[in-house]
């Protein structure tokens, strides 16, 4: 090859030979953690609030449930548990993409 003159091309590597490319499952797990996320928000965020504990005591025949204090609805324990793993997810697959492939 003459002085001065650039190497053939085939020579000269890709971009896509050069960087390694993430799974498409990482992205994927991203975006179903990130959908996991705004359904346990959603979810928790709807979750019945309890009773009065207060007041309408004349019609507690009719409701067909009882009042316990201190207890918490089950949707509200869902949510949050969907957000929970939700967030996992999404942070795990973040992580992955975000670190530098190896040369």
């Amino acid at each position: 090859m003459p002085a001065g003159t650039a190497p053939p091309v085939a020579s000269v590597g890709t971009l896509e030979s050069m960087t390694a490319r993430p799974r498409p499952w990482t992205h994927v797990t991203l975006w179903l953690g990130v959908v996991a996320v705004v359904a346990g928000v959603v979810v928790a965020a709807t979750a019945p609030s309890s009773p009065a504990s207060f007041g309408w005591y004349a019609y507690a025949p009719l409701s067909g449930s009882a009042f316990v204090a201190g207890r918490t609805p089950w949707q509200l324990w869902t949510g949050v548990g969907l957000a929970v793993v939700g967030a996992v997810a999404a942070a795990f697959a973040s992580g992955r993409l975000s670190v530098r492939p190896p040369r």
